[in-house]
This record gives structure tokens, C-alpha cells and sequence, in this order.
């Protein structure tokens, strides 16, 4: 009997030691926060997420007082912000170490479903020695890696950040510890490009196919340099869209291989030192809707015959500068200004020459010029994170008639929106 006894012991030490030495294959860990935002606005914007989203005050013209239509106040409470996600560190594939990160929130369609639970990164990266392969949804490139805004408005410096996440396949290479080399191929998936979803009317719809269509996903390299607290980049991008799959003219329908292409380039800085840190990057491009970017692009020239467009890209410039200071008690600025730089060639005139009438698909081509100012106090006490913040944003629109040359307008009105924005975030 003892030595039977014995026996099984001596087994359940070997199983129990067995177990304990062995390296798991996988390990999971749990993230996200709870956030709660409460902001009131002078003047209506952009309805992204019942203006929780705002990138530009949206003017509707006045009444017969001159009064703007759209400077009304508002109120919004939310929650949609809340997010969860977690991260696998998984086994070594192919020489490679791997892991996954999953991470959804509650802000879904920000235009039509705002409540919806979607997925914001869900990628899968192997990671060797001096490179690094990602596969699945995250931010685009021109996002900037660490180099964004610290800011309280879920915008995160939009429109004068670039804000997007797309599913994507990216390579990354390391030469030394203070380079990388990027390139990828990225698609469309929440953040859309602009087209016509019924050519007859020339409908223009916000759509993912458009890109889908085009046969080629977006293609991005990137460069850039870390030592110690400093960091810059550059980044180029090349992007085609196919507006439509066929036109209809005077002789009948015809099928249409027209697309636009579009070249856009972004290059930032920033500087980090103890507690302070400051940040800024510029965008030059050209129809960059699916960057939250205002924008799109115009019908050049129209065969009325078989009813074949053509089509000439908005030039878009985009700035900002943010600095914080502090850790516990945080102070903060963000400064931005977009500037509309007009079409690359001739629009063409779909009415007539005292009336000019164009067609011009994207996200608020008719802006001239916008800018931001916002200053903000945070706590950050624990896992609580609480931000005070007032945003000024303020954009000109174009108003008369439009200069067919490049797509701008000689005189314009400003719509002007006062934010202020409390925020309370409680993170685990």
C-alpha cells in the first residue's frame, strides 16, 4: 500500500511539474474603457454619430433675416465610445512570434446606425527579428503611429488628423532600431470614398465598392525615425476608384473604365520630454474622403453621346500642432487649419455660363478653408481619466458662382461652431 502511494505521488509530482514548466502557447489580455462625453454646440455640424463625431460646422444657408440656419444649440449625452478589446500573445510560427488583437466599440454607422457594436482592429502580426508582417483591420498608415493629437473629442483632431482604420495587408522593416520601412496594401471598409450609386440621376453615394471596383487597393509606403524622444515620418499614397460601372447617353449605355487617381502625401514630427510632448503633421493631397478629409473630386469632361465622364481630383492641405504638458494634472493645445487648394484641370459646366452648374462627389468640396483652436484641462486620478475641453472650429464656404477653372468660389461665408466638452473615461 505505501508503496503504491508513493507511486501516485510520484506521478502527480511529475504531471503538476510538467504543467508548471511547460510555456503556454497563448496568453489573453482584456482592455478597453468606459467613456462618457457631454458637449454642447453653438452651431450644428456634420451629423457623425449625432454630432459626437464633429469635423466642421455644416452650413445650411440663412433665413430671410440673415439668420444661419444651422446656428442653433445643442446638446448630446453618449456613451457609444465605450470599447473593448483584447490582445493574444500566440505561439512561434514560422520563426515568427505572433499575436492578435481584437477590439470593438459601440459607435458603429456613425451616419445611419450610430448605436451598433462593430469592430474597430481585428489583425493578426508576425513579427521576426528586423520585420513585421500585419494582416487584418487597423489604422491607415497616414495615421502616423504614435503621432497623433491628444485631444478630449472623439475626433481626434479631424479633419486636420487623418482618421481612418481599414482592413490591410502591411509590411514593416526594421534596418537598425531607429528605422522603419513601411509598405501596404489597404482597402475600404468603413471609411469610403465617394461615386455615383445610379449614374442616370447622377446620385452620389458614399460607398466601399467604388474602390473595390477600381481592381487595385490603395497602396502606401512609409518612413520613419525614432531616437530617444524624437520622431519623424513621411509617407506617400497612391489610390484609384472607379466612380462608376457604366454611362448613358444620347446613344445609349455604355460600359465605363474611367477612374480616378489620386496621389497624397503626409509627413509629421514629435518631440517627447518628461511631461511634455508636442506633436504636428501636414497631409497634400488629393481626394481624401476616406481619411475624413473634405474634399472629392469633379466631372472634367462629359460625352453626351455615350454619356463617358471624365474627372479631375479637389488638392487638399491639411496642418496641425498640438502640445501637452503634464501627467496628473494635464494642460493642452491643438491648433489646425485645412486649406482647399481647388481641381488639377477644368470642371465641366453642366449648366450655363451666368448659372455654372458642376457635379463634384465628395465631402464638402465647396469649403474653402477651415480651422481649429481647442484647449483642454485633464485629470488623470487612477484608472480615471476626466477632460475639459472648448473647441472652436470655423469654415468658410463658397458661396456664388463657382470659377470653373478650379472648382473655387470668389466669395464665402463662415459658419463658426463653440464646443464645450466634458469627458469622462474610466479604463481598465
Amino acid at each position: 500500500m505505501k508503496k503504491l502511494f508513493f507511486l501516485l505521488l510520484l506521478i502527480s509530482t511529475q504531471i503538476s511539474y510538467s504543467q508548471e514548466t511547460k510555456p503556454k502557447e497563448t496568453s489573453l489580455e482584456f482592455y478597453g474603457f468606459v467613456r462618457f462625453e457631454s458637449f454642447f454646440d453653438s452651431y450644428k455640424g456634420l451629423n457623425a454619430g449625432n454630432d459626437l463625431f464633429f469635423i466642421a460646422p455644416s452650413y445650411a444657408g440663412v433665413d430671410t433675416n440673415g439668420k444661419h440656419i444651422n446656428q442653433t444649440p445643442t446638446y448630446n449625452f453618449a456613451t457609444m465610445a465605450t470599447r473593448l478589446g483584447v490582445r493574444i500573445a500566440g505561439p512561434e510560427i514560422f520563426k515568427a512570434k505572433t499575436s492578435v488583437n481584437i477590439e470593438a466599440d459601440f459607435a458603429g454607422d456613425l451616419g445611419n446606425n450610430p448605436a451598433l457594436f462593430r469592430v474597430r482592429q481585428a489583425n493578426a502580426v508576425f513579427a521576426w527579428k528586423k520585420s513585421s508582417l500585419l494582416v487584418g483591420q487597423t489604422w491607415h498608415p497616414f495615421w502616423g503611429g504614435k503621432v497623433f493629437p491628444t485631444v478630449a473629442g472623439l475626433n481626434t483632431g479631424s479633419p486636420f488628423q487623418p482618421f481612418n482604420r481599414s482592413p490591410q495587408v502591411r509590411f514593416d522593416y526594421r534596418p537598425s532600431t531607429k528605422l522603419i520601412l513601411s509598405a501596404a496594401m489597404v482597402g475600404e471598409f468603413q471609411y469610403k470614398s465617394y461615386g455615383f450609386s445610379k449614374i442616370e440621376t447622377m446620385t452620389i453615394e458614399k460607398l466601399d465598392i467604388f474602390n473595390r471596383n477600381a481592381g487595385i487597393p490603395e497602396m502606401v509606403g512609409n518612413i520613419e525615425m525614432n531616437n530617444g524622444g524624437c520622431t519623424l515620418g513621411a509617407g506617400v499614397s497612391l489610390k484609384y476608384i472607379l466612380p462608376t460601372l457604366y454611362t448613358v447617353g444620347s446613344a445609349g449605355k455604355y460600359v465605363s473604365n474611367e477612374m480616378v487617381q489620386s496621389t497624397s502625401f503626409v509627413g509629421y514630427g514629435q518631440y517627447v520630454k518628461k511631461m511634455f510632448s508636442i506633436r504636428a503633421k501636414a497631409v497634400l493631397g488629393q481626394n481624401m474622403t476616406h481619411l475624413c478629409i473634405p474634399g472629392g473630386y469633379g466631372v472634367k469632361t462629359l460625352d453626351k453621346a455615350t454619356g463617358a465622364l471624365t474627372y479631375t481630383p479637389y488638392n487638399s492641405f491639411t496642418s496641425f500642432i498640438n502640445a501637452v504638458y503634464g501627467k496628473k494634472y494635464q494642460v493642452g493645445l491643438f491648433g489646425g487649419y485645412l486649406k482647399n487648394l481647388g481641381t488639377a484641370d477644368a470642371l465641366y459646366n453642366f449648366g450655363s455660363s451666368t448659372a455654372p452648374t458642376v457635379v463634384t462627389p465628395g465631402l464638402l468640396p465647396n469649403v474653402a478653408s477651415i480651422y481649429r483652436v481647442a484647449p483642454h484641462f485633464a485629470m488623470n486620478i487612477s484608472k480615471i481619466r476626466f477632460v475639459a475641453e472648448y473647441e472652436l472650429t470655423s469654415a468658410e464656404y463658397g458661396t456664388g458662382n463657382i470659377d470653373l477653372n478650379d472648382g473655387l468660389y470668389a466669395t464665402g461665408v463662415n459658419a463658426t461652431n463653440h464646443r464645450i466638452l466634458l469627458m469622462l473615461m474610466y479604463s481598465f
